[in-house]
């Protein structure tokens, strides 16, 4: 499989140097703390704030002055402080939808953070989205570990 048809799992991993609870609290409950919406959001920006609602069912919405911009996905899984997963659709059609989990782990330095982002053969594009998400991520992921300090 050449990386242009790959559409196996993404996994990144980050580690943040907070216990497993705080690392937990900041990547659900304050988000827009330190997602990059200016780059990486539907409204760019327009976009102010992202909002996950911790419970299986919840949205990830994005929202501007005028309120939502955006749903971006559905919580699945809520397993404080050790599992969130929850469908990734930003803005995009829920029936292509991948599913990202992201698991908390206790290590001696802080906490390891595993984010899976799976589903790329629901979407047309779905491989060279993945080789988006890829950087992406890494961006993203970046700004979590510059926050939980």
């Amino acid at each position: 499989m050449t990386v242009e048809q790959d559409i196996s799992p993404l996994v990144k991993t980050v580690v943040v140097p907070v216990g497993v609870e705080r690392a937990f609290e900041v990547f659900t409950a304050e988000t827009s703390a330190w997602w990059p919406l200016f780059s990486h959001s539907v409204g760019e920006a327009a976009a102010n704030e992202v909002r996950l609602e911790g419970a299986v069912g919840g949205r990830i919405v994005e929202y501007g002055a005028e309120g939502e911009l955006a749903t971006w996905g559905t919580v699945s899984d809520w397993d404080p402080p050790s599992t969130v997963g929850f469908s990734w659709h930003p803005g995009g059609d829920p029936a292509e939808a991948g599913q990202v989990t992201v698991t908390f782990t206790p290590t001696g330095d802080g906490t390891e953070v595993q984010l899976v982002h799976s589903g790329w053969e629901r979407r047309g594009d779905g491989a060279r989205a993945r080789l988006g998400y890829d950087t992406g991520w890494d961006y993203v992921l970046g700004k979590y570990v510059e926050f939980a300090r």
